[in-house]
């Protein structure tokens, strides 16, 4: 055992743990293992001193990050394979960085465990920006990050990430993952298996201790963003040419955000949001429940985008200025009885909706949560809640795009899709009879 360097470890979460450590070190055989466990705290705040970094050897980061290492600017990086930044470590990236991923090795992605952090903080003029190293750069190149935190979820006490087999989840709300800050992605979402992709960005029970705004998810395979649980708030989010759902949420996430932008490109798309509860259990607590303002989701004006909004499986949530349009299907699809009770009950709302193009509203599923079947009806006829259309709602607005994010490409950009919005004040909701 190297008591030296586990009493190194011990010392990033304050003296009372290095004390603690200390004692433990003196009068215990115990595994390095164990004393990792120690470190990480299930009850803890992740609090890494990152004052001092060493500086990372080479231009290719593979295998697994177990210190605290800072990369060069003035580098071009190489990911090689998958790379997870371990308890106790942290990668620290400073603005205007470049990482390709290596197009000849296992699928590269980067992956920050529970009592780790990633600081990757860019800014306007100078993005850290992660894109694939493949000659003809193409959808699905490498995964993407993935960042596993503390806060809790609604799949147990903690789960297992679909990338890396690790734990994610736990009791600590404030926990924190680090900093990103102007980060672009680009051609992420390698498919893992039949059921699994990498999306661009993954926070899987990550805690309201984390930074994470102005970030760009451009040209992935899967979904652009994709909340697991956790307390996170994510503002300043892009979602650009993401061939699933721009932003996605699921397992009890309850954080906030404002100013989304989602833009589909003409070969592909399916929801601008798709907001879950729980599949498997559509009452699990803590309910999902963020809170979004100022959203625009632009679909790509043909048969193969889906719905501006896809609210489901029991979740709640409070948006409110809002900009859809471009989707083919519903502008807003509510579905499964547990979301409908929240509609009606006032825990499920959307508000300030500005909708071009014909304003729909479905609530659909054919199901109650138990598999019974049901029947909707149009709240004209019962009284029930309703969405409002405000034809002055702005969305996100575009100007702060600019500078620090890719456009797509003109031969993959939409036609310009009919702005006449509606006028005549139709409000359209069903619930379960």
């Amino acid at each position: 055992m190297k008591t030296t360097d586990l009493a190194k470890k011990a010392l990033i979460f304050g003296s009372s743990l290095l004390v603690a450590s200390t004692m433990f070190l003196t009068t215990s055989c115990a595994s390095d293992d164990d004393i990792i466990d120690v470190v990480d705290g299930s009850t803890e705040v992740t609090s890494i001193d990152v004052s001092s970094p060493a500086d990372y050897a080479g231009t290719t980061i593979s295998g697994d990050i177990e210190s605290i290492v800072k990369l060069d600017a003035s580098k071009e990086y190489t990911l090689a394979g998958g790379v997870n930044i371990r308890k106790g470590a942290a990668l620290i990236i400073p603005a205007g960085t470049t990482i390709k991923s290596d197009p000849n090795e296992s699928v590269a992605y980067l992956l920050v465990e529970r009592g780790a952090q990633l600081y990757a903080e860019g800014t306007k003029d100078n993005p850290i920006v992660f894109t694939s190293g493949a000659a003809t750069p193409a959808r699905g190149d490498w995964g993407g990050i993935i960042i596993c935190g503390k806060a809790p979820i609604n799949a147990g006490t903690e789960a297992t990430a679909e990338v890396g087999d690790v734990q994610y989840g736990g009791t600590v709300s404030a926990d924190n993952s680090g900093v990103l800050k102007y980060v672009r992605l680009e051609y992420t979402g390698n498919a893992i298996n039949d059921d699994k992709e990498h999306n661009g960005f993954t926070f899987n029970g990550v805690g309201s201790g984390t930074t994470a705004e102005y970030l760009q998810a451009f040209m992935g395979n899967d979904d652009g963003f994709e909340f697991f649980g956790g307390t996170v708030n994510a503002n300043y989010l892009v979602s650009t040419g993401s061939k699933d759902d721009s932003f996605d949420w699921t397992q009890g996430w309850v954080g906030s955000g404002s100013y989304w932008y989602a833009e589909q490109a003409n070969d592909a798309g399916n929801r601008g949001i798709e907001g879950d509860n729980n599949s498997k259990n559509h009452t699990a607590e803590p309910y999902s429940n963020p809170t979004l303002t100022n959203v625009t989701l632009k679909g790509n004006g043909t048969d193969k985008g889906d719905d501006g909004l896809r609210l489901r499986v029991g979740t709640k949530a409070t948006i409110s200025n809002v900009l859809v349009t471009g989707f083919s299907s519903d502008v807003i699809d509510v579905r499964d009885i547990t979301t409908i009770n929240h509609l009606n009950a006032g825990d499920l709302s959307v508000s300030n909706l500005n909708a071009a193009d014909d304003f729909s509203y479905k609530v659909d599923g054919g199901t109650t949560d138990e598999g019974g079947e049901v029947e909707y009806v149009n709240y004209e006829e019962d009284g029930l809640k309703e969405f409002s259309v405000n034809t002055t709602a702005t969305g996100s607005g575009e100007a702060w795009l600019s500078g620090w994010t890719a456009d797509l490409p003109s031969d993959l950009k939409v036609s310009t899709v009919s702005d006449e919005l509606v006028t005549d004040g139709k409000t359209f909701v069903a619930t379960a009879k």
